[in-house]
């Protein structure tokens, strides 16, 4: 049985200079754009705060990735210019983002991921991405209850955020993901 050292030295593991900076911008802005279209799914008052949150927390839960180039992702400065690049996108003065086009930007973000990914990774760098993008929305959808009374009762993923998390799924070609 071969180590994992001997298989770094046998294939190229794809890190942020095996792309370029375009690329790259699309890579690491889709996290947060997924983040965020789950969130807007079904806004829920106090529970956004509590989304918020978790976008950060399900790309933090990456820096300890096997894969270089998703620990290059969500390392803390590529947060940051992730979450700069997507409030000059939606924050200026005359931009409302609304739910539909977040998340079809979201959607149409992954789908160019995607693509970037399969001219350059291999099966597993692919399948880390469709997981990080993938755990990124149901970190959110699960961040807070929907409906209920301050944050008392109501469902844990709402029907907006079960839709978008089925769009999703389909968009990264993932199987039907068991419910934890």
């Amino acid at each position: 049985m071969k180590s994992l050292v001997g298989l770094a030295h046998q294939t190229h593991m794809l890190t942020k200079e095996d792309f370029t900076s375009a690329d790259w911008n699309v890579l690491r802005d889709t996290q947060y754009l997924v983040g965020l279209g789950t969130l807007m799914a079904a806004a829920s008052g106090l529970g956004t705060i509590r989304e918020t949150i978790a976008i950060a927390r399900g790309i933090i839960g990456n820096q300890s990735s096997t894969q270089p180039f998703i620990r290059d992702l969500s390392s803390q400065a590529e947060m940051e210019a992730a979450q700069s690049s997507v409030k000059q996108r939606f924050g200026g003065p005359d931009s409302t983002p609304t739910k539909e086009n977040v998340q079809r930007i979201a959607l149409e973000k992954v789908r160019a991921s995607m693509s970037i990914l399969k001219a350059k990774a291999s099966p597993e760098e692919s399948d880390a991405y469709r997981k990080l993008i993938y755990g990124v929305a149901e970190q959110v959808a699960n961040a807070a209850s929907e409906g209920g009374f301050l944050g008392f009762g109501g469902t844990r993923v709402s029907a907006g955020e079960e839709t978008f998390l089925g769009e999703l799924r389909e968009t990264l070609q993932l199987e039907k993901v068991k419910k934890a």
